[in-house]
This record gives structure tokens, C-alpha cells and sequence, in this order.
């Protein structure tokens, strides 16, 4: 069967590259989504199958054919928008084509263009495909829970290949998407926003994502997946976005829980028009269509090779008062946003993938300075992690920016969307990993990402993540046994919520509760560790200093 659980070397590669994916970049510049209508009216479900093979579906688009093994049915490759080239360049995406001929949903689909490395699918400007996994002998019709799943990489990177199959032999339908990146997912220029007559700015990506969560609706069921139980899932610049579509009034009905993976969704994730138009124009400047009489003529005609050569600028979705119509880290103090459960968390060593390893002492105070505003008085920051308690001091801004982009982010984004629906908090650390005997070298601890493994069951391929670092300690058998204890639980708390917005479900699958945050006066978080599971609350703020430094009472509003 042409599937694969996890690739693990494009996960690496991808997560490695998204400081911005998470948290973004602060004052340093450390590295840092036809549409659905406003209301989704109920979907007419595709059509039930003629013969009873679950190896077939059949969507408003025609018959897809996919692939039966290793508990799963998989569908690979299934178009949910006419390929985004030529006049669709720089557009919002098009209804996808109906076909008389069955498609052989049977290998990936081209992955939107990248740097070469991050995925092991073709790529091409050709890439708004989907892919779906489902258990072995789902029927259309059964209504099972929809994982819908929205990959990280700085924006710039990934694929839908990344998606998390192995949790659809458990009784889940997964769902992994591509969408447009880099310059191409996120220009914004206003010569393009005229030509498109629709309003929206630089926000390709978002529109590619609502329209794969449209096909959904309308397709899902074909697939034995229900439409109205859709969890939307991100990890990184995923997750980012995956707060970007918690706000979007265009995604109102079309997902009813979420889970947000190593976001942060800081104020500056979501820069402004103003923003965003003075890096569009600097892109457009630079590929050399500025002074063109026809702009938008001029973009669509250059090739994706020098697209990929604009490097330097940062991609976000755009506050453009049509797709994201407020940041979304102030619509959540509002109730301005679609009001769903969520699950909100990350890592315990969430900065160390994006820092030099090799920093000397001499540059640690400006690295430091560098994740504040200029002018910010920054002598309180440089106090919290004076270098004398690393062994290295690429682990003490590794600290800090974990904390500031990350960590500190989901607490505020915990704390206001606590006011307004179910929140539910964690953080991973593995014990062996983070914390290391008498550490006389760098290491990468719990880094970003590393929860995938445990989350998706697949913590047996963990010793492959090029950043898992046991710090000269071998895994014996009883911390495999712990690890593999701890992800089966993980596993039954993910799926749980995504069947009904509950981690603890009925409680009998689970052997410790966890608990809801309330907000500030009772940050509950389930720690997720070995030997055993536990819950906290306001540990982890002032573990990570936001309740002291990097919180929204005590930072600049910026953060």
C-alpha cells in the first residue's frame, strides 16, 4: 500500500525550520491559510458507493479508488481544487473538476513547491490534493470522528503526506492536506487583491485550507466520516493557522473541536495589512514586476524558481478584514471567534531546534535583547536566564525563546479562550531527554514536534527524529515500556476529544483526569511524562516565566 505512517526525515526537516511556524519571530527576527460561505449551510453528501468496496468512495467529483493495508484504507492524491496556475496563480481556489473516469487515489499528489528535502512527493505549482485515511471495513454512512489535519513547516515547507494515518486504524477517518506556501501561499499585493474582486490580502493558504474543509463537508461521509464531528488538528505554522481558522468567520460550522500543537499565535503571527503589503511589495520589487504596466500579468509569468528565490521575507496570514477579520489572540479575549473545545500544548524544549548551537558567550546578551521590541528594557530578561546555569549558552536562548514564542503564548491563548469554551491544556516532557545528567553539551531535550510521535502511537520510530538526543544515555527497556505507556494514553486522550470535545471521554479509558483550564485562576495542564501522568496548576507559568516576564500584564502587547 503507498502510505506510510509518519515521514519521519520530512517532519525533522519541516519542524527544524519553523521557529516562525509556532511562535514566530519577535523583535529579533528569529525566523517569525469558490470559499465556504460565512455560514456552512448543511452539505449535500456525496452519493453512497454502487458496490459495497470499501477500497472505493464516491465523491461530488466522481469515484476515488485507494488502497486497503495495515488496518486502513488510504486515498492519496484526491484533488479539492482545480490546480492553482496560470489565472488561478495568486487566486482563490476553484471548485475542483468533475471526472467520468474512477481516479486511482493511489499515490500522494504533488506537494506545493518548497525547498527540495522536506517531502518525498513530486513537486509542483499543481498541488491542492488531500488525502484520506479510514479503518479497514468503514462503510459510507458510518459516521465515524474526521481528524483534519493541517501541517507545520514555517509555512514554507510540508505536506499533506505528513498527515497523522496511524490514528485511523482507531477507529477515526484522518484527513492531510497540501496547501500553497511561501510566497505563493501568503503574497500580499494590492494589485492582486483587485484583480481577485473578492477583498481578501495574502491569505492564499487560509483559502486553500477552508476550501479542503469544504470538500469535507460535502465528501466526508462517502468516506465514512461524519461532517458535523470534524476536529481540525495543526502542529506548528499548522497550528498558527489553526487559531487563524478558530477566528475566521468563513470557517463558522465547518470544524467542532481543535487542537493546537506548538503554536503560541502571538499578536505578531498575524501581521496587519500594512504589514503584509510592505513585504509583498518588496517581493514584488525584488522579482522585478514593480514597475510592470500589468502587475499582476507580470507575477503570474514568472517562473516558481524565482518565487522560491525570495528568501529573507516572512509569510503569515494576513489580519485582512475578510478571511481573518481580527488577530486572533485579541478575538479570543472578545468571544469574537468560533466558539469550540480545544487542546491547547507543546513541549518542554520547545526553542532548542532554532538556535546555533555553537553561540559563543559573547553574543548571548544580544540574542536575549533580541527577543524583545527595540528600546525595550530587556535587563529583567537577561536576569531570568543568566548564562552561568547552561552548560552551553545555546541552551539558555533556547530557553528563552521557548518560553517567550511558545510556551508563554499558549498559556495566554489558554487563558482567554477559557472564558468561553472548554479549554484543555498540556505539556510533554521526556525526563530522560530534558533532562540529562551533568549536560557539558548542547542538547535538544523534548523538542518541537517530538509530541507527534507520542500523539499518533508511533514513539517506536522516535530514536529516527534527527533531533532525539538521549544524551548518552540509551533507552533501556523499561523507559521504552514507560514511553510506549505514556503515547497509548495520549493516544486515548486525543481520540476521546476528537470524538466528543471530552480528552477523559466517559473516564473509563483514561486513568487520570484531566482537568479544564479555567483561566488564570486555575491554569490546569495534564503533564504528560513518565513514570506517570499528572495534572498542575500555574506550575507551568511559572516554569516558564509568564507569569513573571513574558505574560500579556507584564511584555509588550506585540507578544
Amino acid at each position: 500500500m503507498k502510505t506510510r505512517q509518519i515521514n519521519t526525515l520530512a517532519l525533522a526537516i519541516a519542524l527544524s525550520l519553523s521557529a516562525c511556524g509556532g511562535g514566530g519571530g519577535g523583535g529579533a527576527g528569529f525566523g517569525g491559510i469558490g470559499l465556504p460561505p460565512a455560514a456552512s449551510p448543511a452539505p449535500a453528501p456525496a452519493p453512497a458507493p454502487a458496490q459495497d468496496d470499501p477500497t472505493v468512495a464516491v465523491t461530488t467529483e466522481g469515484k476515488v479508488a485507494g488502497n486497503a493495508g495495515n488496518g486502513l484504507v488510504s486515498f492519496l492524491g484526491i484533488p479539492y481544487a482545480q490546480p492553482p496556475v496560470g489565472a488561478l496563480r495568486w487566486a482563490p481556489p476553484q471548485p475542483p473538476a468533475a471526472r467520468a473516469a474512477t481516479l486511482q487515489a493511489k499515490a500522494f499528489g504533488n506537494a506545493c513547491p518548497q525547498a527540495p528535502g522536506a517531502v518525498s512527493s513530486p513537486i509542483a505549482e499543481d498541488c491542492l490534493y488531500l488525502n484520506v485515511w479510514k479503518p479497514a471495513g468503514t462503510k459510507a454512512g458510518d459516521r465515524l470522528p474526521v481528524i483534519f489535519y493541517i501541517h507545520g513547516g514555517a509555512f514554507t515547507l510540508g505536506s499533506g503526506e505528513m498527515g497523522p494515518s496511524p490514528l485511523a486504524s482507531r477507529g477515526v477517518v484522518v484527513v492531510g492536506i497540501n496547501y500553497r506556501l511561501g510566497a505563493l501561499g501568503y503574497l500580499a499585493n494590492k494589485a492582486l487583491r483587485a484583480a481577485n474582486k473578492d477583498g481578501s490580502l495574502g491569505n492564499f493558504a487560509v483559502m486553500d485550507q477552508l476550501a479542503a474543509l469544504g470538500w469535507v463537508q460535502r465528501n466526508i461521509a462517502a468516506f465514512g466520516g461524519d461532517a458535523g464531528n470534524v476536529t481540525l488538528w495543526g502542529t506548528s505554522a499548522g497550528a498558527t493557522q489553526s487559531f487563524s481558522l478558530l477566528q475566521s468567520p468563513r470557517a463558522k460550522g465547518l470544524f467542532q473541536r481543535a487542537v493546537m500543537q506548538s503554536g503560541g499565535a502571538a499578536e505578531y503571527s498575524n501581521p496587519s495589512m500594512d504589514t503584509s503589503l510592505a513585504a509583498g511589495d518588496t517581493a514584488v520589487q525584488n522579482l522585478g514586476c514593480g514597475g510592470a504596466a500589468d502587475v499582476v500579468a507580470c507575477l503570474r509569468a514568472l517562473p516558481v524558481s524565482a518565487l522560491l528565490a525570495q528568501g529573507g521575507l516572512k509569510w503569515r496570514p494576513t489580519v485582512d478584514a475578510q478571511v481573518i477579520t481580527q488577530v486572533p489572540a485579541r478575538a479570543f479575549a472578545t468571544g469574537n471567534f468560533n466558539q469550540v473545545p480545544v487542546m491547547i500544548g507543546g513541549v518542554y524544549d520547545e526553542g532548542t531546534l532554532f538556535v546555533d548551537m555553537k553561540l559563543s558567550a559573547a553574543y548571548y546578551p544580544l540574542y536575549l535583547r533580541g527577543l524583545a521590541p527595540a528600546g525595550y528594557d530587556t535587563t529583567a530578561i537577561e536576569a531570568a536566564y543568566p548564562i552561568g546555569n547552561y552548560a552551553v549558552p545555546a541552551q539558555g536562548i533556547a530557553r528563552a525563546m521557548g518560553d517567550a514564542m511558545y510556551a508563554c503564548g499558549n498559556s495566554a491563548r489558554r487563558d482567554a479562550l477559557a472564558a468561553w469554551v472548554p479549554v484543555y491544556g498540556w505539556e510533554m516532557t521526556d525526563p530522560q531527554l530534558s533532562f540529562p545528567s551533568n549536560p557539558a553539551a548542547f542538547y535538544y531535550g523534548t523538542a518541537h514536534g517530538m509530541d507527534s510521535y507520542y500523539l499518533t502511537g508511533t514513539v517506536d520510530s522516535l530514536p529516527t527524529y534527527p533531533y532525539f538526543d538521549p544524551g548518552g544515555a540509551a533507552p533501556d527497556a523499561a523507559t521504552t515500556a514507560q514511553r510506549k505507556a505514556l503515547s497509548a494514553q495520549m493516544v486515548a486522550y486525543l481520540l476521546n476529544f476528537a470524538k466528543n470535545g471530552d480528552p477523559n471521554g466517559d473516564g473509563r479509558s483514561v486513568a487520570t483526569r484531566w482537568p479544564r483550564s479555567m483561566g488564570p485562576s486555575d491554569r490546569a495542564l495534564m503533564e504528560f511524562t513518565y513514570p506517570a501522568v499528572r495534572t498542575s496548576s500555574n506550575a507551568f507559568e511559572h516554569t516558564h516565566k509568564c507569569d513573571t516576564l513574558w505574560g500579556p500584564d507584564v511584555f509588550p502587547p506585540l507578544y
